[in-house]
């Protein structure tokens, strides 16, 4: 009698901690993605929204002007508010030079058993270009503390700088040791309006063979192939420049339709009470951002979202920062909201929630860096007088005109 007592109250012990263990909810990140309005650097009023391009420079006859456009502005051949001056004036190929490394294999008693050297042929070529802006200059300033910078940053601007120590420390790519044909870099002639900006432009490609016992055929892969890749590469370099100068251009002027991915966090824990609703509510926001268009009204579409955060929004009430087990639910639920509430553009909403909950031990770290991106986020939509990230004005975007933004990293 007394192992049978013994044994219920085992079981019943492992079964109440089953219950209570598979009733701890745990979660993963869910790809979203919407297409928005990446907001410009500069603002100009509506109506003087008027551009021209041109390219010149020694290069500038293989590129057409108006291939691509400044995103929310309208071409201009008269007297545009905006002019891009695209100069494409040189090219560079210096000249190739041979590495060698001594190789060598050893026995297992570490007797050298063969000796040879390898043969590697190296070059560079560079391209030159330069940017000329001329209009107004009036960028979006933001007083706000330092913040930290994304991994998606970080990591983007290692290889910016790792890139030019390389180019820095190519002894190719120095003017004694190349040969080309550069010409004078000017921008236009005259020009009524101020320079806004001068960007460098300028391109370059190194090239390498693979290495050879023998110096002629390391020469013979060189003079085959990769020299023909440095020659194909003066026929490439304007485009290439060019693309690079829409991109500055629309940095900084223009309303470009851009995807953003983010995260919503949802439920693994199948038997936790609220798994369905809340994989539900995240499906949803899922596909109801999916259908975003940057050119597109979101009125419509955002009401549905309000039974989403309201669900988000019942579970942060009811689950007290003393719950324990439930303070992954409480966070996320709430870090769920504050980023459904951004890409939307209710940056109020976002503004006010987290300034309630910054001394909150569950919700402080999540509603301190909310509430610095709310805070910028609706004093840049300010600037440029709007209160949504879209533009029922852009007009004739193709999928190449879309661009892809950086991941937003910050997935707790």
């Amino acid at each position: 009698m007394i192992n049978f007592r013994l044994y219920l109250l085992l079981a019943c012990c492992l079964l109440i901690g089953n219950t209570l263990q598979a009733q701890k909810a745990k979660f993963k990140g869910e790809v979203v993605k919407v297409q928005k309005t990446r907001l410009p650097l500069n603002y100009t009023e509506p109506s003087r929204r008027t551009y021209n391009l041109y390219t010149i420079g020694s290069y500038a006859a293989a590129i057409n002007p108006h291939g691509k456009t400044i995103h929310g502005w309208t071409w201009d051949q008269e007297s545009p508010n905006l002019k891009g001056v695209v100069s494409v004036y040189g090219f560079s190929v210096a000249k190739p030079k041979v590495t060698t490394k001594a190789r060598q294999t050893k026995d297992k008693e570490g007797n050298v058993t063969a000796k040879w050297t390898e043969y590697t042929y190296i070059n560079s070529a560079q391209g030159r270009g330069t940017l000329y802006i001329y209009g107004e200059n009036n960028p979006f300033k933001y007083n706000a503390k330092p913040r930290k910078k994304t991994k998606a940053e970080l990591k983007r601007e290692a290889a910016e700088a790792a890139k030019q120590k390389e180019l820095e420390e190519n002894p190719f790519l120095s003017a004694e040791d190349s040969e080309g044909d550069i010409g004078e870099d000017v921008g236009l002639q005259g020009e009524n309006l101020p320079l806004a900006d001068q960007v460098n432009l300028n391109v370059s490609k190194s090239v390498q063979t693979r290495a050879h016992r023998s110096s002629n055929d390391a020469y013979q892969e060189y003079t085959g192939n990769k020299q023909a890749e440095l020659n194909s590469f003066r026929q490439m370099y304007p485009e290439i420049a060019y693309t690079k100068a829409i991109g500055v251009l629309n940095q900084k002027y223009g309303y470009t339709p851009t995807v953003y991915t983010f995260y919503l966090k949802t439920m693994k824990s199948e038997k936790h009470d609220q798994f369905k609703m809340w994989n539900d509510a995240c499906q949803a926001s899922k596909l109801l951002f999916g259908k975003f268009r940057a050119s597109e009204t979101i009125q419509e579409s955002e009401e549905k979202f309000n039974p989403i955060l309201a669900y988000f929004t019942g579970l942060v009430n009811k689950i007290p920062d003393t719950d324990k087990k439930e303070k992954k639910v409480k966070k996320f639920a709430f870090q769920n909201m504050m980023t459904i509430l951004s890409y939307l553009d209710r940056h109020d909403e976002v503004i006010e929630w987290c300034t309630e909950n910054l001394e909150s031990k569950v919700l402080g770290g999540v509603a301190k860096r909310e509430l610095r991106k709310a805070e910028e986020f609706k004093a840049h939509l300010a600037f440029h007088h709007m209160t949504t990230r879209h533009m029922e004005t852009l007009t004739n975007v193709s999928d190449e005109d879309i661009e892809m933004a950086d991941e937003d990293d910050d997935e707790d």
